[in-house]
């Protein structure tokens, strides 16, 4: 009998160390061979997300209309002035021409004087924000 609880013993204690030991394995980090590419990618990502801010800074909107009319105005605007960033927003139920992208109203309303005469329905904007 006293053989008999020593062996069950043994065996849930075995089977104990041999779980856990196997718990303990899963817990091993596989490295990841692309990780770097994918870090590039995320820092590229929040760059991007980064550069057009519509939230705190100021820009000049050239146009609200339909989607079409923006679309031309964009591409044409683009070609001009490639060094300006330009994004269409949707604003239901118009989408909207917005370029430019300065921390300062007075970066803002230079650009606008400088594009008055080719857009003279542009004007300064400041989306969202306070």
């Amino acid at each position: 009998m006293n053989n008999l609880r020593s062996r069950n013993v043994f065996i849930i204690f075995s089977l104990t160390v041999f779980f856990q030991w196997n718990t303990v394995a899963q817990t091993q980090i596989i490295p990841n061979k692309d990780q770097e590419v994918i870090d590039q990618l995320m820092e590229r990502k929040m760059a991007q997300n980064n550069q057009f801010s519509l939230y705190t800074n100021f820009s000049l909107q050239l146009k609200s209309g339909q989607k079409e009319e923006v679309e031309l105005l964009y591409k044409e605007f683009t070609a001009v002035y490639p060094e300006i960033d330009a994004t269409i927003v949707f604003a239901n139920p118009q989408f909207k021409l917005i370029v430019g992208n300065f921390k300062h109203k007075i970066e803002a309303e230079h650009l606008l004087r400088k594009i008055k005469d080719k857009y003279p329905s542009a004007f300064v904007v400041k989306l969202g924000g306070s």
